[in-house]
């Protein structure tokens, strides 16, 4: 038996059996360079390992580092590489941090993933300013077709007033910027308890030993973050040489690189990187060719791999990363408004839905408050407590608009609009709206206040002054000669009361105090039999002075648009009593209107959409049993205050005689094909009348077939095509296209 060796010599052994291991390969040997050693590692002792050295992983910035830490990342737990403390910088801050707290590999990427976050990983967005030139062509984004100027009034301590001009749409990439702000907070504050590994953030100012979560996130380059660690010092290095210390610098520039980016980030990374001596063991690539996702978290997992050699002999033994936390998204955010002064607070708050869980609740309120005009900027910042602070920029905003709209209806129409938006414990829009046109014109002030009374009320207020006239060529093809009317003049009162029941629903009062006056064309006037007892009127004038109170409710799910909208239902009903005075105390029955329709629109592909809908309406009084009313002796003006079928998009633009009716069923389809604007519509619908009236030239089973193109772009849309009213005796005339009504409407609007 051989003796058994002393202590020293033992050790001397095993030392030169890991060394042997380690540099001398045999030529037959099967196994790779890792798994030999990997097999050294585990010859060695953990007592003969220890160095009494501290290790230390020195983290920095550069584009698509993120991928490259995280792959260095997974080879230090992958081979149990100990790390006993991290510095980092930029985007290694973040992800050291992350790493620092306990937060799975795993955990990590798929916070790199989130939506908020991946479009921003590794990209340097200091200097990003809005997406989009909102001055270059400022249409208006709804509304009738007109170019807009929006401009925003707020004042300094000292009294002076400033303008500046305000976009017409949501800068959509400031607040995507904002939101992702918010994500890369969120990510820190959710984790519990302190670092486990110390942690230290290095600036150009110095370094900060276990930072805030705050001081992390301005280390990133987002957008206004001027000190960002991405600019200084861009990576994260040792301060001075340590014998004690085993450092572990990660680069994710590789040695044959083409710096890339503004001149300025290039000449920073080519001093940066120029430092690099022998200030530790470097952790980077040779050379990437493909910069994805993937191909760069292998370069950083073989870039740790390839130092092996180098790590081994000089860390402190190895270690496994097993304890960890679930990294858990923020289930409810508590909206902090305390920047906000007190009138805003209110107005601000209403924005903000309770119903709404995790990052779904700041992405709303965000895009639902910078779509209205007192609004621009939207700050989202997480607090210590996990509170959300908001900020949001309120000013008064002024809006000048100049357009115009018309169709072969009405003609053409030049149109000016001035609208005040105001914020003062109340949401407050007033709007001077005119038009003046070939053969119409119309002055429409309203005043609107919102968000009042547990910020669901909404109460309306508004006056019409207006002329309205066929053009002379449209009524000589398609009107007949006992519904035309010379003109029609409205001086109109409205005033209504809407309430928000929740997102969807609502319910709304409306009341009505009109005056109207007619003209009709002779041709319209009744003419008179001597022989009958019956008093006819034959003016050719009627004033009028109609009275309506009315009740309607509204579920809403989408677009709130009936025709051509791409996803989405509705339902509305309505319930109202209407009064007609005419001539010197004159008046006719109260009766009630009743309405109700719904539709349901579906997309089956991107490009195409079908929309089904159904309708009935009546209006009767009670004598007895119930009748339809009777107001006037001729037909225009008996059809003029008759329920009036929307039966395609282009019926709600004028008075057809044969959708004009007391009472109605309906039922409709429209679909298109559609892209970038651009679209062919075609819309069917079956009109059921159960008036039956005397001067109809249909019966009372009606088809109305439209096919059409259309063109939109915000405000303006131009809408032309052919329309033809059949029944069941004329259906097969559809083949006819000879009697089809053409038209072309310019907007979107319904002045009757």
């Amino acid at each position: 038996m051989f003796p058994t060796p002393h202590g020293w010599l033992k050790k001397t052994l095993l030392w030169a059996v890991a060394i042997a291991a380690v540099y001398v390969a045999p030529a037959q040997a099967a196994h790779s360079a890792d798994e030999t050693l990997l097999s050294a590692m585990q010859l060695v002792p953990d007592s003969l390992q220890a160095k009494k050295t501290k290790s230390v992983l020195y983290i920095g910035g550069g584009d698509r580092s993120p991928w490259f830490h995280l792959g260095a990342l997974y080879a230090l737990e992958e081979y149990k590489i100990p790390v006993d403390s991290i510095v980092a910088t930029s985007w290694g801050a973040w992800m050291g941090a992350l790493w620092s707290l306990g937060v799975s590999i795993d955990d990590i990427q798929r916070l790199m993933m989130d939506p908020h976050v991946a479009d921003y990983l590794g990209v340097n967005e200091i200097d990003a300013k809005t997406e989009h030139d909102a001055f270059s062509l400022p249409v208006s984004v709804d509304g009738l077709p007109s170019l807009r100027q929006r401009f925003s009034f707020y004042a300094d301590s000292a009294g002076n007033v400033y303008r500046s001009m305000h976009a017409l749409v949501p800068d959509t990439a400031s607040i995507e910027r904002s939101l992702s702000r918010l994500r890369f907070e969120e990510s820190l504050y959710r984790q519990r308890g302190s670092y486990r590994i110390p942690f230290t953030l290095q600036t150009c100012d110095g370094v900060i030993e276990n930072p805030s979560y705050a001081d992390i996130v301005n280390s990133l380059p987002l957008a206004g973050n001027d000190k960002s660690g991405e600019l200084c010092p861009y990576l994260a290095l040792p301060l001075s040489k340590n014998q004690q210390e085993a450092s572990l610098i990660v680069v994710a520039d590789p040695i044959r690189y083409e710096l890339g980016g503004k001149p300025k980030m290039k000449t920073l990374k080519k001093n940066m990187l120029s430092k690099l001596s022998d200030q530790g063991i470097f952790v980077r690539a040779h050379s990437i060719r493909d910069t994805s996702r993937k191909s760069m978290i292998q370069a950083g997992f073989s870039a740790v791999e390839s130092r092996l050699r180098e790590i081994i002999p000089v860390v402190d033994g190895r270690r496994e990363y097993t304890s960890k936390q679930t990294s858990d998204p923020w289930f409810e955010f508590n909206p902090v408004f305390d920047s906000l002064s007190a009138e805003h607070h209110s107005s601000v708050l209403s924005y903000w839905n309770p119903d709404d869980t995790g990052f779904v609740a700041p992405r709303n309120f965000a895009y639902a408050i910078s779509a209205k005009a007192p609004y621009d900027t939207v700050s989202l910042s997480m607090q210590p407590d996990g509170g959300l602070l908001i900020d949001v920029g309120v000013h008064p905003t002024i809006d000048v608009a100049a357009g115009g709209f018309g169709s072969n209806v009405i003609g053409a129409n030049a149109y000016g609009e001035l609208t005040l938006s105001y914020v003062n414990q109340m949401e407050i829009t007033f709007r001077l709206a005119g038009s003046y046109g070939m053969s119409s014109y119309g002055f429409r002030p309203r005043l609107e206040l919102s968000n009042l009374i547990s910020r669901r009320w909404k109460f309306g207020f508004g006056y019409d002054m207006m002329k309205l006239r066929y053009l002379k060529t449209f009524e000589n093809d398609y009107i007949p000669n006992e519904n035309r009317f010379a003109y029609e003049k409205r001086n109109d009162l409205f005033l209504s009361a809407k309430y928000a029941i929740d997102k969807m629903q609502s319910v709304e009062v409306k009341f009505l105090f009109g005056s109207r006056d007619f003209e009709l064309n002779p041709s319209a006037i009744p003419e008179v039999d001597f022989f009958d007892d019956y008093i006819v009127n034959t003016s050719s004038k009627y004033e009028t002075s109609p009275v309506t109170q009315s009740v309607h409710y509204s579920l809403l799910n989408g677009e709130d648009d009936p025709w051509f909208a791409s996803k989405g239902y509705a339902a509305n009903a309505s319930v109202g009593l209407n009064l007609i005075g005419y001539g010197f105390h004159q008046r006719g029955p109260i009766y009630g209107i009743y309405t109700l329709d719904g539709r349901l629109t579906y997309s089956p592909t991107r490009h195409t959409t079908v929309t089904m809908g159904t309708a009935i309406g009546f209006d009767a009084y009670r004598d007895g049993h119930f009748m339809y009313p009777r107001n006037f002796d001729n037909t225009a003006m008996e059809d003029r205050y008759r329920l009036h079928v929307a039966a395609t998009p282009w019926s709600g633009d004028w008075l057809d005689p044969e959708l004009s009716t007391h009472g109605y069923a309906m039922i409709r389809l429209n679909g298109g094909v559609h892209r970038n604007g651009f679209g062919a519509w075609l819309s069917f619908a079956y009109v059921h009348d159960f008036e039956d009236k005397s001067t109809a030239r249909l019966n009372s089973n009606k088809f109305v077939f439209e096919p059409a193109l259309r063109y939109k772009y915000r405000s303006f849309t131009v809408y032309a095509g052919l329309n033809r009213v059949v029944d069941t005796e004329t259906f097969g005339d559809l083949n006819d296209f000879k009697n089809y009504r053409y038209f072309i409407r310019i907007g979107d609007y319904n002045l009757f």
